[in-house]
C-alpha cells in the first residue's frame, strides 16, 4: 500500500508536536534504545492500533540514525529505561539522531493506523512518500545547518518496523523534499488561515479581540499586513523573530537560551527532594506541571516559581532589545509556545505594560492553542504555495 503524507514537524526540546496527514500528534520528545521487545506472549495486534502513539516500539534502519529498536515518546518515558532527550542549551538538533528517529516512528505509526482504518486489517508492508516542513531554533538556523538537517531526511529510504505486540509491520519512508525554516516563523500562516485556506476565526482570537474592542467579525485577515514580534517560548530556547505579512525579516533574527526547561532544571533537584526521589527526568516534571490533579502538582509549582521569575526577566530584556532594534515599529507582540503557559501569570503583566507604553498590541495566545501553533503553522506552510515553489525549484536540473 502506498500513501503520500504532508507533515508539519515541530521537534521541541520537551514535546514533539506533529501534524501528519492532518492529524495532530503530541508526545514527549524522548526515546530509548532497547535490546528486546517488552511483550513476551502474543497479543491481539488490533488492540495496539487506537493508542499506538502511547505504546510505540519501532526498529529503525535508516542512513541517518543509529540502527536499533527504540521505545518512543510516552512509552519510553514510562519504561524506566535510560532516556535520550534533547539537552537544552547543549545539543544541536540538526546533528542529533533523536529528532530523526522520533519523526520516522510517528510517521510510520500514523501510516499503520490509516491503513487499518481504511482496510480493516493490518498490512504487512507500507510505502510512504512525505513532504515535510520542520524547524530549527533561530539560534541554530543557518543555511548550513538547515541543509544538513534536510539531508538527514532526504538522503535515502528509511525503513521502520512497527511492533504491534509480536506482529511486525514494515514501513518504508521516502522524503523527496524537506524544508527547514527558523522556529516561530510558520506561525504567521496558521494565525491567518484555517486548514481549508479560509481566514481563520474562532476562540483563539476571542480574548485578544475583546481586549482591544475588535470583536465584530474579527478573523485572521487582521494579521495579513501586520509587523509582528513573535515570542516563542520553548523549553530550551526563546525565539524573537519579526515578521511582516508573510515575510520573515532576516535583519531581526534573534533567539536566546531561555525557557521553561531552564527553570525546570533549576527546580528539579528541590522537587526530587520534596517527593523523596533521588532523580527524575525533566519530562516527568513537565507532565506533573501539566496535570493539576497530580498529587505532586502543588509541590512542582512551588519549586518552580523563583526560577521562572528569573527566566521571565531575561526574556523581557530580550523583547526590549528587539523592540529597540526595530525602533518600536511593531504592530503587535504575539506570545506562544509551551513555556508561555507556565510563565503567563508572571510574564503577561510585564509585557502588557511594555506594550501599552509603546502603543503596541499584545496577543498572548490562549493555553489550549499555545503549544500546537508551530506544528499547525508548519502544516499550513508545507501545503502552501511557497513550499510548492521551493520544491519545484529544487527539482529543476541545475
Amino acid at each position: 500500500m502506498n500513501y503520500h503524507f504532508f507533515v508539519g514537524n515541530d521537534n521541541g526540546n520537551s514535546e514533539h508536536d506533529l501534524m501528519i496527514d492532518g492529524k495532530l500528534i503530541q508526545q514527549p520528545n524522548v526515546n530509548c534504545r532497547v535490546d528486546e521487545l517488552p511483550w513476551r506472549e502474543e497479543q491481539a495486534p488490533e488492540g495496539f492500533i487506537k493508542n499506538l502513539q502511547d505504546q510505540l516500539v519501532v526498529t529503525i534502519d535508516s542512513p541517518s540514525a543509529q540502527p536499533g529498536m527504540y521505545y518512543i515518546g510516552k512509552f519510553a518515558l514510562e519504561s524506566g529505561e535510560i532516556l535520550d532527550n534533547i539537552q537544552i542549551g547543549i545539543d544541536s538538533k540538526s546533528e542529533m539522531d533523536l529528532p530523526v528517529v522520533n519523526t520516522l516512528a510517528q510517521i510510520a505509526a500514523v501510516a499503520v493506523q490509516k491503513a487499518y482504518e481504511e482496510e480493516k486489517h493490518i498490512p504487512a508492508q507500507l510505502d510512504i512518500e512525505v513532504d515535510m516542513a520542520t524547524a530549527l531554533p533561530v539560534t541554530q538556523h543557518t543555511d548550513e545547518t538547515s541543509a544538513k538537517f534536510e539531508k538527514r531526511f532526504t538522503s535515502g529510504r528509511h525503513h521502520v518496523t512497527v511492533h504491534l505486540g509480536i506482529l511486525r509491520v514494515s514501513v518504508n519512508i521516502l522524503f523527496p523534499f524537506v524544508k527547514v525554516v527558523p522556529e516561530a516563523t510558520p506561525v504567521i500562516f496558521t494565525l491567518q488561515k484555517d486548514a481549508s485556506g479560509n481566514w481563520r476565526e474562532g476562540e483563539i482570537f476571542a480574548e485578544f479581540a475583546a481586549s482591544y474592542g475588535m470583536e465584530k467579525k474579527f478573523n485572521g485577515s487582521f494579521f495579513k499586513d501586520k509587523r509582528i514580534l513573535h515570542v516563542d517560548i520553548g523549553d530550551g530556547s526563546t525565539e524573537y523573530p519579526i515578521t511582516e505579512g508573510n515575510r520573515f525579516l532576516r535583519q531581526f533574527v534573534h533567539g536566546s537560551h531561555h525557557g521553561a526547561g531552564y527553570a525546570i532544571e533549576e527546580a528539579l533537584q528541590e522537587f526530587n527532594r520534596l517527593i523523596h526521589l533521588p532523580d527524575s527526568p525533566r519530562q516527568f516534571f513537565s507532565d506533573v506541571l501539566k496535570n493539576p490533579k497530580h498529587k505532586y502538582h502543588a509541590r512542582a509549582l512551588k519549586t518552580l516559581r523563583r526560577p521562572l521569575e528569573s527566566q521571565v526577566k531575561q526574556i523581557v530584556q530580550h523583547v526590549k532589545k528587539q523592540l529597540t532594534k526595530a525602533r518600536n515599529e511593531v504592530d503587535l507582540i504575539c506570545v506562544y509556545g509551551g513555556g508561555s503557559i507556565l510563565m503567563q501569570t508572571i510574564l503577561y503583566p510585564y509585557l502588557k505594560e511594555l506594550c501599552d507604553v509603546r502603543e503596541i498590541k499584545l496577543f498572548y495566545i490562549p493555553a489550549e492553542f499555545a503549544v500546537e501553533l508551530n506544528a499547525t503553522g508548519l502544516d499550513a506552510f508545507v501545503r502552501g504555495k511557497i513550499y510548492e515553489a521551493l520544491k519545484n525549484k529544487a527539482e529543476q536540473p541545475a
